[in-house]
């Protein structure tokens, strides 16, 4: 019986060495994130977990990952996209906003927010969004129009002028799900 009661104090304390606070923090701090994106040498991105990595739908863009509200194959998904870009912040804001219509349509304050050496442009657009399939921005191509859609987009600026564009294009269910982790994403990203 004293046996038994030394091997199980010895399990509980092997157990507890087996799953210490530093190993489980440092399993959750890998299974919080996807990937870190640099940006300019200034900065990172670090992509949380709930956006999945996928193949570009586009040559342009660097880096692609998904984002669901729900579970299983049918679940509606959002793209988050990650490329170097030009053209100016206010032209291409402009440009962003120009690309959802309708008469629900609603476009919020830029916000504008320092990061270490970057500068992070953010703004959220809802309503009608007119998707140009089989061409890029300034392409031709089929347009499709797609309702009840909204967009995150930032724009990083680094201390060279140099932008980096980071979006979320998709459902407005999935881009709301994922605001807050897509904003902490950016709005650290120079820290």
């Amino acid at each position: 019986m004293k046996f038994q009661a030394t091997a199980i104090v010895a399990f509980a304390f092997l157990l507890s060495v087996a799953v210490s606070p530093s190993r489980v923090w440092s399993d959750q701090a890998v299974a919080e994130s996807t990937a870190e994106i640099d940006v300019f040498g200034e900065g990172k991105l670090v992509v949380p977990a709930q956006f999945k990595k996928s193949e570009a739908q586009s040559r342009i863009i660097e880096h692609e990952f998904s984002a669901t509200a729900g579970e299983g194959d049918d679940a509606p998904m959002a793209r988050v996209t990650m490329m170097r870009a030009g053209g100016g912040v206010e032209a291409n804001i402009d440009r962003w906003k120009g690309q959802f219509g309708g008469s629900d349509k609603k476009i919020g304050e830029t916000e504008v927010v320092e990061s270490g050496k970057l500068k992070v442009h953010t703004v959220k657009v809802t309503g009608e969004y007119t998707e140009t399939m089989g061409g890029g921005p300034f392409s031709g191509g089929k347009k499709v129009k797609r309702p009840d859609y909204a967009m995150l987009g930032s724009i990083l600026v680094d201390s060279n002028g140099r932008q980096y564009f980071v979006k979320m294009i998709g459902p407005a269910a999935v881009i709301e799900a994922h605001e807050a982790a897509f904003k902490k994403m950016v709005h650290s990203a120079g820290k």
